[in-house]
């Protein structure tokens, strides 16, 4: 028997690609600040205004709730993130609780850390182009990484639920501040700590690390939002 092969129609690559786009120009324009932290995003609004059906501008701010960029509970109107002092401080405090356990974990376990490694060299690149976006994401990547090398599907989620909101409001707020090269500096030699403490292979010493350097992440975000106000 032939396996059964599934293809695409055209009209599915060209919705994919619209989707794509469209999440595309909303990621723009919230990051640019035409769209402010806690703005609603009406559907019938925008799809009015873009010529575009209803269903296309909700599965376009679909994917931004997957990568944080928006908030959008069952039923409810898409919003744009907004994070108060007091929800980052707590994101800190879970992400210092799960991160340091991921790396007590990963530091038992020894994978071959040459993917945090290589996210450690793609934020230097990033620093480099002075690509602010960029560093961010990959900074992400860093710690999305650490919390899959535990092969913990739970804790990759818990991990994500926490971070993906807390880094896309970092780059909506900071998005057009001063770039402070000496603050990219101490975070990527703070991340760098973090791959030392786990080839070491003490998981207390590793988690002990890590907890002190969310903590040290959690100053920098203050420094940084507080400067884009």
């Amino acid at each position: 028997m032939e396996p059964l092969v599934f293809s695409q129609t055209n009209s599915q690559r060209e919705l994919l690609h619209m989707k794509d786009n469209l999440a595309a120009f909303f990621r723009d324009e919230i990051v640019g600040g035409r769209l402010a932290p806690g703005e609603k995003i009406v559907e019938v609004r925008w799809a009015k205004k873009l010529g575009l059906s209803q269903t296309s501008v909700r599965e376009a701010l679909n994917i931004l709730s997957a990568e944080g960029f928006v908030q959008k509970g069952s039923g409810r109107t898409a919003q744009v993130t907004q994070l108060s002092d007091e929800d980052v401080v707590h994101s800190y405090e879970l992400r210092a609780v799960l991160e340091g356990y991921a790396a007590r974990v990963v530091a038992e376990k020894k994978p071959d850390l040459a993917p945090l490694e290589q996210a450690l060299e793609d934020m230097r690149s990033a620093i480099q182009c002075h690509n602010l976006k960029g560093f961010y994401e990959r900074d992400l990547n860093f710690h999305v990484l650490l919390a899959e090398m535990t092969g913990n599907k739970m804790l990759v989620q818990a991990v994500k639920r926490i971070i993906l909101p807390l880094f896309a409001f970092v780059v909506i707020r900071v998005q057009g501040a001063r770039n402070n090269q000496e603050q990219w500096m101490r975070s990527l030699d703070q991340h760098k700590r973090i791959i030392e403490a786990l080839k070491t292979h003490d998981p207390v010493f590793a988690e002990r690390l890590v907890i002190q350097s969310v903590d040290s992440f959690l100053k920098e975000t203050r420094n940084v939002v507080g400067t884009a106000r």
